[in-house]
C-alpha cells in the first residue's frame, strides 16, 4: 500500500529494530534499516528516504548529531526520535532542532508508530504541496500581472497611433487567462476604486454572472461577516490571509489578499485568491469525533476496571437485605401462629387475657416488636445504597452529549466518589469540602467525571502505595474542595501519599509517562485530563507536592461558556 514510500530506521537494538521493522514492512513500507549514527547518515546521503526513525542513543553519531546535519540538507524530511534511555532535555532539544514526534521505547502498542509515520508523511506531504502551490502561485500571479500591467498601459498610451498592436493586447489578455484559468482557486484583480479589473474562470463561476456584468463593476467579495482586506491592504500595502465560511455553498475558504504593483512600484490594486478548505476542515473535523470517540473508550475502560468493585459494594447491602428478608419471612410464620391461636380461642369462646399473653409467650413476640421494625429499616437502607450506586454509575458511564452544557460540579464529585468508593475506601477516608454556593459551570460533564475519576483513582493508588491496601496505623486522607475565584471555579484534590519524586513533575502530564510498576498502568490518566481541562476547555490543571506528605491538584475551569 506504501511501497512508493521509503523509510530510514537507525537503531542499534537489534530486537527494538527488526520489531519496528517488521511492522512498517506490514503497512507496506519501504524499509531501509541502519545499527549506527555513521550507516544511518551515509544511506540518507544516498537513498534521500522520505521519513527518518531513529534513536537519540546512537554509536559513532548519536540521534541528535544526526538530525541537525538532517535538518541543514534536507529541511522537509520528516524526523521521528525514538528512545528509552535519553532524558527528557534531550527530547526537547531534539524537538527544538526540528524533529516532527517523539515516541517513548518500547512502543506499546505499536499502532503508536503508524499513527506516529502516517500523521508526520501527512505533515510533509502537505508542507510540500503547500510550498509548491504557494509559490507556483505567487511568481504566476506576480509575473503575469506585472507583465500585463505594462503591456497595457504602453497599449493604452499609444493604442491611437498603433492600431496593429490590438492583437498584442489581446494575446497578452488570452495568455493570462490561460494561465490564471487553469488553476482551481479562485482569483480575481481589484482596483483602488474597488472595482474588479480581473478574474479567473473559477471565480466567474462561483459569482455565476456574465463577465461583462463583473469587469468594471463594484468588488462583490466583501461581506459583512468578515473585514473588507482590500481597503486594510491599500493602508498598509502588506499581504492579508483571512479563513471564510460561504453559507451559500457550504464552503471553507482561506482568502489571500496580495498587493498588485505596477512595473514602477505604484499599488494599483490587490490580487484576491479564494483557497478551498473544506476537505481540510472536514478532515480536522473527523479527528475530533475520533478523539471524542477515544476519550469515551477511556471512560469505559474506568468503567470495566471498577466493575469488580462496584459488584462488590452491591452485593454488601443485597446480602443483609437477603438476610433481613430470611428473618421476616420466619417472623412472619411466628405472627401467623400467634392470629392462629387468638381466632381459635375465638370459635371455642376461651379467648382471654390468659390466652393471648400465653400466644404472645410462644411467639416471643417482645423481641419480634423490637427486631421486625430494625429488619425492614435496614432493608430500606440496603436497598437505598444499591439504588444510589446504579444511578451514580448510569450517570458516570453515560456518553453524553457533543455539546456543553451547565454541570453541577459538587454532584458530579459525589458521583464520582460513590462510584470509585471499592478504590479508596481500604486505604482511605475522603472528606468532600464542597462549596454550598458553587455556580453551575458550562463544561462537557462526560469528559470533565473522566478527569476526577483520574485524579481520585490516583490519589487512592498513591495513599495505598504508601500505608499498603490494609493499613494498620490509620488510613490516609484525601480532600476533595471547591470554590469560586472570579470567574471561574477551582476544584483541589489533596492526598497524603507518596508526592511526586523531583524526576518527574515534569514529566507528569506527557501521555504515557507513568510512575508505577510495569502493568500497572498506562501514563494516559493525567495526560487525557490535563488536555481536557486545558484544550476542551480552557482552564488550567497545575499540582504542589511534597514528597512523602503528599499531592494537591487543581482544576481551574471557568464559569461561562469558553469550550473549545
Amino acid at each position: 500500500m506504501h511501497g512508493n514510500v521509503s523509510i530510514l530506521l537507525a537503531e542499534d537494538n537489534n530486537v527494538v529494530r527488526r520489531s519496528m521493522s517488521e511492522f512498517l514492512l506490514k503497512l507496506g513500507y519501504f524499509v531501509v534499516e541502519a545499527t549506527t549514527g555513521a550507516e544511518a547518515l551515509r544511506l540518507f546521503r544516498e537513498i534521500r528516504p522520505h521519513l527518518i526513525i531513529t534513536d537519540l542513543r546512537m554509536p559513532e553519531l548519536d540521534g541528535i548529531q544526526f538530525l541537525k546535519i538532517v535538518k541543514e540538507e534536507s529541511e522537509l524530511t520528516p524526523f521521528i526520535i525514538v528512545s528509552g534511555q535519553g532524558t527528557m532535555q534531550d527530547v526537547i532539544e531534539g524537538l527544538r532542532m526540528g524533529a516532527w514526534d517523539y515516541l517513548p521505547k518500547p512502543i506499546h502498542p505499536l499502532e503508536l508508530l503508524k499513527h506516529s509515520v502516517e500523521r508526520a508523511l501527512e505533515r510533509a506531504q502537505l508542507l510540500r504541496e503547500s510550498r509548491d502551490h504557494q509559490g507556483y502561485l505567487e511568481k504566476a500571479i506576480e509575473q503575469r500581472t506585472a507583465d500585463l500591467l505594462v503591456q497595457n498601459r504602453m497599449l493604452e498610451r499609444e493604442i491611437r497611433q498603433r492600431q496593429a498592436q490590438e492583437e498584442l493586447v489581446q494575446e497578452a489578455r488570452n495568455e493570462w487567462e490561460r494561465t490564471v484559468n487553469a488553476l482551481p482557486d479562485m482569483i480575481a484583480i481589484v482596483d483602488l476604486e474597488h472595482r474588479v479589473i480581473r478574474l479567473n474562470t473559477a471565480m466567474q463561476e462561483r459569482l455565476g454572472r456574465p463577465l461583462a456584468e463583473i469587469i468594471g463593476q463594484d468588488c462583490l467579495m466583501c461581506r459583512d461577516a468578515f473585514p473588507c482586506l482590500h481597503a486594510e491592504l491599500i493602508e498598509d500595502r502588506k499581504p492579508r490571509t483571512i479563513e471564510i465560511f460561504d453559507r451559500d455553498c457550504d464552503a471553507n475558504y482561506s482568502l489571500h489578499v496580495i498587493p498588485y504593483y505596477a512595473a514602477d512600484g505604484e499599488l494599483i490594486g490587490s490580487v484576491h485568491v479564494f483557497h478551498d478548505m473544506s476537505e481540510q476542515k472536514k478532515s480536522m473535523k473527523e479527528k475530533e469525533i475520533l478523539h471524542a470517540q477515544l476519550l469515551q473508550a477511556h471512560k469505559l475502560e474506568s468503567v470495566g476496571q471498577l466493575a469488580s468493585g462496584i459488584a462488590h459494594e452491591i452485593n454488601t447491602p443485597t446480602q443483609f437485605v437477603s438476610s433481613n428478608v430470611g428473618f421476616l419471612d420466619e417472623a412472619f410464620a411466628d405472627v401467623q401462629k400467634i392470629v392462629a391461636t387468638l381466632v381459635n380461642a375465638d370459635e371455642q369462646q376461651i379467648l382471654s387475657g390468659e390466652v393471648l399473653k400465653q400466644a404472645l409467650e410462644t411467639a416471643d413476640w417482645p423481641y419480634l416488636e423490637k427486631e421486625i421494625p430494625m429488619a425492614i429499616e435496614q432493608s430500606r437502607e440496603g436497598l437505598s445504597r444499591v439504588a444510589h450506586l446504579v444511578r451514580a454509575m448510569k450517570e458516570f458511564s453515560h456518553p453524553g452529549g457533543k455539546e456543553a452544557e451547565v454541570v453541577d460540579i459538587n454532584h458530579l464529585i459525589e458521583m464520582t466518589v460513590t462510584v470509585a468508593r471499592n478504590e479508596w475506601k481500604y486505604s482511605s477516608e475522603v472528606q468532600l469540602e464542597l462549596s454550598p454556593d458553587l455556580p453551575g459551570v458550562f463544561c462537557l460533564a462526560d469528559q470533565i467525571g473522566q478527569v476526577f475519576l483520574n485524579l481520585l483513582v490516583n490519589a487512592a493508588h498513591t495513599i495505598t502505595e504508601k500505608l499498603g491496601r490494609t493499613p494498620e496505623g490509620g488510613k490516609g486522607i484525601i480532600t476533595i474542595k471547591t470554590e469560586v475565584d472570579g470567574p471561574s471555579v477551582l476544584i483541589h484534590f489533596s492526598d497524603t501519599g507518596c508526592g511526586i519524586p523531583d524526576f518527574a513533575r515534569a514529566k507528569i502530564f506527557d501521555p504515557f509517562f507513568t510512575t508505577k510498576a510495569v502493568g500497572s498502568g498506562t501514563g494516559q490518566g493525567l495526560a487525557i485530563a490535563y488536555d481536557v481541562v486545558t484544550s476542551k476547555h480552557n482552564g488550567s490543571l497545575t499540582f504542589t507536592t511534597a514528597v512523602g506528605e503528599g499531592t494537591t491538584f487543581t482544576i481551574r475551569l471557568p464559569i461561562k461558556k469558553s469550550v473549545s
